[in-house]
């Protein structure tokens, strides 16, 4: 699960150095994509736009916006994009998902679009600047409170190949094929494998993995207790692409769902399991641990299990402070502790 979007309580970096530098962008058919900033929606600074968006938590505030095309999980009909003037690209904490997600949207517009590319510095935007330098020219406009702002004009566009930017790997005789961006990309979390180890033979009923990623935990699950009902969801369109790929590939049965959380679930489970991020990109946050469990008891069956793993350096007494939630620890490590919550 990416933690890419939660409620914010002022005007971001992002936002800032857009609107002071506005004059530059043309008042045409603009693409907005990458992490964008959520108060960039509460003004209407670009009368037509194209929003390109991979997280789904973000479709469900913007979706009902107007005067803009919103485009969500969508690598297959590059035509919507060619007719734009300008494209406003916010870089993600990981290079590799920037390159991913830019290469492909530069081979959809045309050669004529300026491209702005908009990032904080320890984002990694200025070798961002550097990958693309064979396709583009890229000038600073301008550089404030640790964010900068590029211009860019194409050299030439680039060729977009899927296949390039997937990861394979083999884990326990579990086959994980994986993308930028998509948790556990590189290798399977200390966390994770953790929570795995927990796992018994004797699981049975419905099973809700939260924030899936590649699917591995799900997977390791249903490996050990074939019969399960297993339902995995993430927000970020790659993690839903992976978990549905390595079910597939490892000759699984489940659901694969986009869910903000609890969002789209509407059924009950007898074990939820899940390994939460604390990481709002750049930022920490434990927001999304507290709603998974605050909030766990209303989608569990009668002495139903939410099984959790978390950093241990997030003290029990803050994930649990002013709430009447009865927990016990399953196992823990000097890195991690798994938590078990009964119904």
């Amino acid at each position: 699960m990416n933690n890419k979007y939660t409620k914010y309580s002022k005007k971001s970096k992002e936002y800032q150095i857009l609107k002071k530098n506005f004059q530059i962008f043309i008042k045409k058919k603009t693409i907005l994509s990458g992490i964008i900033p959520i108060d960039l929606f509460y003004e209407n600074f670009f009368k037509k736009s194209i929003i390109y968006i991979q997280y789904y938590n973000l479709y469900e505030i913007i979706s009902k916006k107007k005067n803009s095309t919103i485009i969500f999980n969508n690598f297959y009909e590059p035509h919507h994009f060619y007719l734009s003037k300008q494209l406003i690209y916010f870089c993600t904490k990981n290079k590799e998902e920037t390159r991913l997600q830019l290469t492909y949207l530069l081979s959809c517009i045309s050669k004529t679009c300026i491209i702005y590319v908009i990032g904080k510095k320890n984002s990694g935007i200025n070798s961002i600047i550097n990958i693309f330098s064979k396709y583009i020219v890229f000038n600073k406009v301008d550089y404030a409170r640790n964010c900068c702002l590029y211009q860019g004009y194409m050299l030439k566009k680039p060729i977009f190949y899927f296949q390039n930017f997937i990861k394979k790997h083999i884990w326990n005789n579990i086959i994980i094929y994986s993308l930028p961006g998509v948790f556990g990309h590189n290798k399977i979390d200390q966390g994770s494998k953790l929570l795995i180890s927990t796992f018994t033979k004797n699981i049975t009923g419905k099973v809700l993995d939260l924030g899936s990623g590649t699917g591995i935990i799900g997977i390791s699950l249903a490996k050990k207790n074939p019969t399960i009902d297993l339902t995995l969801t993430d927000i970020y369109d790659s993690a839903i692409w992976c978990s549905k790929k390595n079910l597939k590939k490892n000759d699984f049965i489940g659901k694969v769902l986009f869910s903000n959380i609890y969002s789209k679930i509407n059924t009950k489970y007898d074990l939820i399991i899940s390994n939460p991020p604390f990481h709002n990109n750049l930022n920490i946050t434990i927001s999304v641990i507290y709603k998974i469990i605050k909030n766990s008891t209303k989608f569990l069956n009668k002495k139903g299990e939410l099984r959790i793993v978390i950093s241990s350096f997030i003290s029990y007494k803050t994930i649990f402070k002013n709430k009447n939630i009865n927990y016990t620890i399953i196992l823990k490590t000097d890195r991690y502790i798994v938590y078990k919550i009964i119904k």
